[in-house]
């Protein structure tokens, strides 16, 4: 198993070619959801949690699935809704 530390929050787990980014907010280095699989986000505060940096990195990779608490997902904004 591999821990990488991105910035101030932002964990990144690697095992057996599987990668998990723990909390990517807004101090992470955007390279630390480069080729994820999953993404954990414990809570809203901007240092875990960027809706924008999310959004930018499903767009590259749409194959990642996000988990969140319920204060993050409430949050986001989808292009669906008005």
């Amino acid at each position: 198993m591999l821990l990488t530390k991105f910035g101030h929050a932002c964990v990144r787990v690697e095992k057996d070619g599987r990668r998990l980014v723990i909390d990517p907010g807004g101090l992470t280095e955007p390279q630390a959801l480069d080729g994820a699989d999953a993404v954990l986000v414990t809570h809203e505060h901007f240092d875990h949690f960027s809706e924008e940096r999310l959004r930018r990195a499903a767009a590259a990779n749409p194959g990642p699935r996000i988990w969140a608490d319920s204060s993050s997902t409430t949050s986001c904004s989808t292009p669906e809704t008005p």
